[in-house]
């Protein structure tokens, strides 16, 4: 997978320059080799579930989890800041339908977008994510990963059953991991170009599709 700086992940990180080559990798005992809360929680669940010894479980809850650092997440309320303030930017609401059309399978007319929380995101050119993930609000698929569930048997289209309403994050746990996935959208360059419509709809900001 692609290397995004300030991205906690359970495997070693390698660092690369702009050419891909790799600088360095770090050890097992690095502190950039700290789980995510989503992977901890599903071993410790697990762990519980299975009936380990009490002393395992309790060393599965005495390791820190990844937390986003200061600097990245200050980028990441500045860039949001900015587009509530950009009279250019802040007043375009797309439809998710709209959004489908931009999955990237032409870059001309309809380069990849990503819609997470309310946030529509313009993919930097060069950005790898998921084919899954474009043309698509991702919040449902985020939050049924952060919970341990199957995304392709659960995950719902715009244009199936169910799809509304949108879900929203009902604890922080959830609320921190919806925001590591929209940054993830915008270190690599990803811009935040509207906001969508069913979401606002269905978190009672009801406006008008433009």
């Amino acid at each position: 997978g692609e290397v995004v700086e300030g991205v906690g992940l359970y495997v070693p990180k390698k660092f690369v320059d702009e050419d891909g080559n790799v600088i360095k990798e770090t050890t097992e005992e690095s502190e950039q080799c700290v789980a995510s809360l989503r992977y901890l929680t599903l071993i410790r669940k697990g762990a519980e579930e299975a009936g380990l010894r009490e002393d395992w479980i309790q060393l599965l809850y005495s390791f820190d989890h990844y937390v986003t650092p200061a600097d990245v997440r200050s980028k990441t309320d500045t860039w949001i800041e900015e587009f509530h303030c950009d009279v250019n930017r802040k007043d375009n609401v797309w439809t998710v339908e709209h959004l489908a059309k931009h999955d990237g399978s032409d870059p001309e007319l309809f380069p990849a977008h990503v819609a997470v929380m309310e946030y529509v995101v313009k993919i930097a050119p060069n950005a790898w994510i998921f084919s899954s993930w474009k043309g698509h609000c991702i919040t449902r698929r985020n939050l049924l990963h952060f919970n341990g569930k199957s995304i392709d048997s659960n995950d719902i289209r715009w244009n199936e059953p169910g799809f509304r309403p949108l879900p929203v994050a009902r604890t922080d746990e959830e609320k921190e991991y919806l925001m590591q996935n929209l940054e993830k959208l915008l270190h690599p360059g990803g811009t935040i170009i509207a906001r969508l419509k069913e979401c606002l709809e269905d978190q009672e900001g009801c406006v008008d599709a433009k």
